[in-house]
């Protein structure tokens, strides 16, 4: 029985617990009292206590807070650190911004720490429920719903950091804890990532086959999406295409009716959607929700942090609807909220990221008090993979095909608007590709790590990029990686390097 906890890291596995809310699964929810370790460890029960604790940690202060947007979006041309100047967050989010910070940034820390407390979550079922007597398939069940977070958390570390160390064992002992792994090359990192996906595929069910008891699990059309963007981002483009067609011809999934459903709490964990964060309204608290706190407009919804930058704004096609469903404008009315037109603080920028803005009408509670779920895996990015693979592949009418039912649908039946694209260059087309991501998936955590994969398809796209918004003190032999932090190096003893130019 593999339990041992190191004290230092006990908050690692704090334990959820199993309530359901409105025939959703409460994934969110934190237990009364800490469980018995005679039953957590040997019992079913004690096992989805053990998952849902990892499921839990998906919507921490890292994951889908402050550090989730640092790592991803920041230091891209569309956002902002956003806020108010007077704000003491915003230094250090500017030097991000800016590629002047150090290797003792925060932000970026906390994202490193919280990834690993994820690893450490799956790895406590992932070690444990093959002892447990329970139902094989739910068995088979909970351990590759792990293996997904795991590789969930492994594919945002090796992205940002490049080879970490590997934990795939919980300690049996102290001294096991407190032992530092050196780091993993990258290319062991991605066959961790990708082995604890292919076992996801076989072990998990379908989208239909889950009860609606327990919709925002993992899937095995999520874990083919993530093997897709894997392949995607190393630029295998074959076996990208086939797990993005694997998803598509699934028939699990469809484009919604209007793109600005896919925030609606009406049409969460439908039929677009492959994965999300689960939030819930918690009358008894004012805060449930990270992924909404930071972003709202800073004067009366929420901090203001992650602003759209101007550089996107103006990005868009003329008439795309996108633009208006994606950012929220300073005078905008915003029916339910107690203003009704919320008022930005002084200072701060005038645009908000629409996607994370709060139901009408204004939930119980408090600002930050919403039910609105985290979209982080959708159809519509599956949809632009398939294109993008094709066009590297030389399926030209394939890839022309899927990127125009992402603007067909942008488009909501206005024919003058997005018109369809023809060019059959492959490099034009690639192109057309990219810019379409940019305009579908924006704010939605996939712009940093695209333009870092732009870069290697097309070595001096990023440094020509941030070049154009003035952001001349990115270095390509430095920044393609965040440095270790600090605080790791140190305590390593000399086990971890650091990443070349830091």
């Amino acid at each position: 029985m593999k339990k041992f906890i190191n004290v230092t890291l006990l908050s690692i596995f704090v334990l959820a617990g199993t309530a359901c809310d409105d025939g959703v699964v409460n994934l969110n929810k934190e237990p009364l009292g800490e469980p018995s370790s005679s039953t957590l460890y040997t019992t079913e029960e004690g096992i989805h206590k053990l998952l849902n604790g990892a499921y839990a940690q998906t919507r921490s202060f890292g994951l889908s807070g402050f550090g989730r947007f640092v790592a991803k979006e920041v230091g891209s041309d569309d956002t902002n650190p956003g806020s108010t100047p007077a704000d003491g967050s915003v230094p250090r989010m500017e030097q991000v911004n800016n590629f002047t910070y150090l290797t003792s940034q925060g932000d970026l820390g906390s994202y490193y720490d919280s990834n690993y407390t994820l690893i450490a979550r799956a790895n406590m079922v992932i070690n444990n429920a093959p002892d447990v007597e329970m139902d094989g398939g739910l068995q088979s069940r909970y351990i590759g719903e792990a293996k997904f977070l795991r590789a969930v958390a492994y594919f945002n570390l090796v992205r940002g950091w490049g080879g970490v160390p590997l934990y795939e064992e919980v300690p049996g002992d102290p001294e096991e804890a407190a032992q530092v792994k050196p780091r993993a090359s990258e290319e062991e990192v991605y066959q961790l990532i990708v082995t604890d996906l292919e076992s996801a595929v076989e072990d998990l069910p379908l989208k239909s086959e889950y009860a609606s008891s327990e919709r925002g699990r993992a899937t095995k059309g999520a874990a083919r999406t993530m093997l897709a963007q894997v392949y995607l981002f190393r630029q295998d483009y074959e076996n990208a295409l086939s797990y993005a067609m694997d998803v598509i011809d699934s028939g699990e999934y469809n484009l919604l009716d209007t793109y600005d459903q896919n925030w609606s709490v009406e049409h969460q964990n439908g039929a677009e959607s492959i994965f999300e964060v689960q939030f819930i309204t918690r009358d008894e608290q004012d805060i449930s929700n990270e992924w909404n706190k930071w972003q709202g407009v800073r004067g009366n919804i929420g901090w203001g942090f992650f602003s759209p930058s101007e550089d996107l704004a103006n990005a868009y096609e003329d008439g795309d609807p996108r633009r208006d469903y994606t950012i929220f404008f300073e005078g905008e009315a915003w029916p339910g909220t107690p203003d009704e037109v919320p008022e930005f603080a002084e200072g701060a920028d005038p645009r908000a990221n629409q996607k994370t803005l709060l139901p009408k009408p204004w939930p119980v509670g408090y600002p930050s008090n919403s039910p609105v779920n985290m979209v982080v895996m959708r159809y519509a990015d599956v949809l632009l993979m398939a294109a993008e693979a094709h066009n590297e592949l030389g399926n030209t009418g394939e890839a022309l095909m899927y990127l125009e039912m992402i603007r067909a649908r942008a488009r909501e039946g206005e024919p003058s608007v997005l018109p369809e694209i023809t060019t059959t260059s492959r490099e034009e087309l690639r192109h057309e590709i990219w810019q379409e991501r940019r305009y579908e998936l924006a704010l939605e955590g996939y712009r940093y790590y695209d333009i870092m994969r732009y870069n290697k398809v097309e070595p001096g796209y990023a440094k020509e990029l941030f070049d154009a918004l003035g952001k001349t003190d990115f270095d390509p032999n430095k920044h393609t990686l965040f440095p270790i932090p600090q605080s790791e190096i140190d305590f390593s003893g000399g086990q971890l390097e650091q990443n070349p130019g830091w």
